[in-house]
């Protein structure tokens, strides 16, 4: 064998005489072949003036001093051209493109590239595996534009699969978004990694939301929103109702079993039941109101009315109780029809055992 069987590098024979000429021959080769950098792939004629060292991958359909010596490395020396047949594998930076290029199937391509299929995996101070065929170890990964915008795409084979965002502590999984098993959008969350809770989903026809795990909470400091159309307080809960007369309640007492109240409050509208029933009116004296609202109500000049469901123990009245929330106080007055004209229910038309039941609904401040 007169050659290395890879690069074929002269051997230097027994009793060679001008041995130099052979390990000459051989280091110009290495140096040739040695990190190859070539200018370019994609031509095909021998430029007008190359400089020594001067190296390219000979495109295919050469010329000139090139002919016949197609996809050949190509090294211009010692006034002259020498050519490199590739073999299976070996890679060359093409400087004028910047990118790898690799010979494979008697042909050189882009190394991203290897036979149309991409890289089989790729590992970013990570190990990448055949599951997790890009893999990066990072502080942190920028995606920015190359134009106007910048889109970042999941693609799952059938409507069954998945694709989502998977985000991990530990490598146990915490929370999940994406198309989960249809083509809805789903958002899950998990404690432990093994049992999840979906919170929410978005119909992909309708857009419809839908939380199933039922629950959306608000802070207990409402943060109001000026948007006519914004949802920005949901809160329930109990309330105490008292009886006033023109603000006074000495001596009120009531009856511990029949005196409650309970609301609801959505974005600035507020729904509360109530029942009052005394045990006794006491001496202040005036115009009948119960206080104890869980809002004060805008301050606005607009009485939102009040359905009275039960009135009792009342006297010296000849019409109907009728009752409203007063603009900017947490209080409902009440009067009776007169005559088709509201008059003021006062102290003296109630007794000790006097009851009502009232359901009002008003703006919040």
């Amino acid at each position: 064998m007169s050659a290395t069987a890879r690069l074929s590098l002269p051997y230097i024979a027994p009793q060679q005489a001008q041995k130099q000429v052979t390990y000459n021959a051989a280091m110009a080769a290495l140096d040739q072949l040695v990190q190859p950098a070539v200018r370019s792939r994609t031509t095909a004629a021998p430029p007008a003036s190359p400089a020594a060292g001067d190296a390219y991958i000979v495109a295919p359909s050469a010329t000139g001093a090139w002919v016949g010596k197609d996809n050949r490395l190509a090294i211009f020396a010692d006034g002259g051209w020498s050519f490199r047949i590739a073999a299976e594998g070996w890679l060359a930076y093409v400087t004028d493109i910047a990118e790898l290029s690799v010979f494979r199937s008697g042909a050189w391509g882009r190394f991203a590239d290897i036979g149309g299929a991409g890289l089989a995996r790729f590992g970013v101070h990570a190990e990448a595996d055949l599951t997790n065929r890009l893999a990066i170890a990072s502080a942190g990964s920028l995606f920015s534009h190359d134009g106007a915008g910048h889109r970042l795409t999941l693609n799952k084979a059938t409507a069954a699969d998945t694709a989502s965002l998977l985000f991990h502590d530990n490598f146990s999984g915490r929370a999940e978004l994406g198309l989960t098993g249809d083509d809805a959008l789903h958002v899950k969350v998990s404690a432990n990694g093994s049992v999840w809770t979906e919170a929410l989903t978005i119909a992909q026809a309708s857009g419809l939301v839908t939380l199933p795990a039922g629950q959306l909470a608000f802070p207990a400091t409402q943060n109001p929103s000026t948007g006519a159309n914004v949802l920005d307080d949901y809160e329930e809960g109990t309330f105490t109702p008292t009886l006033l007369f023109t603000n006074g309640s000495t001596g009120v007492t009531y009856s511990a079993a029949s005196t409650a109240g309970r609301y609801t409050k959505i974005g600035r509208s507020v729904s509360a039941t109530l029942m009052v029933t005394l045990t006794s009116k006491g001496s202040s004296t005036g115009s009948t109101f119960i206080g104890g609202l869980p809002f004060t109500a805008l301050n606005d000049a607009i009485y939102n009315s009040c359905s009275v469901g039960w009135a009792s123990g009342l006297s010296s009245i000849t019409g109907a109780v009728m009752a409203a929330v007063v603009p900017n106080r947490n209080q409902i007055q009440f009067w009776v029809s007169n005559n088709g004209a509201p008059a003021a229910l006062a102290s003296t038309s109630l007794a000790n055992n006097s009851a009502f039941y009232v359901t009002a609904v008003y703006d919040a401040q």
